[in-house]
């Protein structure tokens, strides 16, 4: 089974679905494209066998698509619909083999994607058998595109459920004093809305008379106008590996975006036994948020945000190691095996 995968940006959570699948299926070999390394989020990769890969050029586009076409893929991932060169290598790959869009876009009814699925039958269907997306959000707009639903499959986000699971488990088996910390993972971009996140905690820490902390990990353009404050840590990026002490000592995990498609991270933090803050703009909320193990509020209702962090500064450490509990069975519902198991089953259809 030779599987290539067109992708944009690479993250450290994508390796322990590969690695998974070639764990799983001994014959199989990766040929991945993908976009050079984010300065923002510089993970390093590590190499494993049977797996290739190769940083998309496009002024070197027809020496690697002979790479391709050599590679001769039974099957091919491709990330979304923005790279028109990959949709041409994906054109010109043979009928027999398998081909499956991959996307984040939510469905919200705006007039481009109310044109795009009026032509998608003459693009998209003509192009690709299947859709995989991370969950329900997304599901919605493949269908909307035109897929039939049981050619539409969820959970192609899952975090490394291997690295992030034993961080939960060792939290909940040494329960004592609740860490009063809030942790954030997240780049500094407007999108994160990352202001509205700390002026929030600052004023409810403030009024509740608590003394909790905030601990925030990421960079990114907005590195420097971090706000500066007693109370909170700008930590700069970390490698997945380096974020388990800090979610291992950590009691809250927030997201405050304006925008998220999905959002890897709430995943990752609920492996992590932390109850959650997320606004209504995260898109993993609808698989990983429930109504005991964390709140929603408004994206960029500072007032909401601090009134949120104040009811969970005055909740007992019996409270919120119950949501702690809860977070981590919430995270459980996936996993880089299920990533596995559901690219098997496309494969096989």
């Amino acid at each position: 089974m030779r599987l290539l995968i067109l992708y944009t940006e690479l993250a450290g959570y994508v390796l322990g679905n590969y690695k998974q699948f070639l764990d799983s299926n001994p014959d199989a070999e990766l040929l991945v494209i993908h976009y050079p390394v984010n300065p923002e989020a510089p993970f390093n990769f590590e190499s494993f066998q049977r797996t290739k890969f190769i940083v998309f050029d496009k002024n070197n586009v027809n020496s690697q698509g002979k790479i391709i076409l050599d590679f001769k893929p039974d099957a091919v991932l491709c990330s979304g619909w923005s790279n028109s060169i990959y949709l041409d290598w994906v054109k010109d790959l043979d009928k027999n083999v398998k081909k499956v869009i991959c996307f984040d876009n939510q469905w919200n009814g705006n007039i481009k994607q109310r044109i795009l699925s009026l032509f998608s039958r003459f693009t998209f269907l003509k192009m690709f058998q299947f859709a995989w997306v991370p969950g329900e959000p997304q599901k919605k707009y493949a269908i909307k595109i035109g897929f039939k639903e049981n050619d539409v499959f969820t959970g192609l986000y899952p975090a490394d459920s291997k690295l992030f699971i034993p961080i939960g488990k060792h939290k909940l088996s040494n329960k004592g004093i609740y860490p009063k910390v809030v942790l954030s993972v997240a780049r500094y971009i407007p999108q994160k809305d990352l202001p509205t996140m700390w002026n929030a905690f600052i004023e409810a820490n403030q009024e509740s008379g608590e003394n909790w902390s905030m601990q925030c990990i990421g960079f990114g353009e907005q590195f420097d106008q971090r706000i500066q404050h007693a109370s909170i840590s700008h930590l700069g990026f970390k490698q997945p590996t380096e974020i388990e002490t800090y979610a291992s000592n950590a009691g809250f995990y927030v997201l405050p975006s304006t925008y998220e498609p999905w959002g890897v991270a709430v995943h990752e933090m609920a492996l992590s036994a932390l109850p959650m803050v997320l606004s209504d703009k995260v898109g993993a909320a609808t698989m990983f948020l429930k109504k005991n193990n964390g709140y929603s509020f408004p994206a960029g209702d500072k007032e909401k945000l601090k009134d949120v962090f104040k009811t969970i500064m005055a909740l007992s450490d019996q409270q919120l190691w119950g949501m702690a509990e809860a977070s981590y069975t919430s995270g459980l519902q996936l996993s880089s095996e299920n990533w596995a198991s559901t690219l098997h089953t496309i494969l096989k259809k």
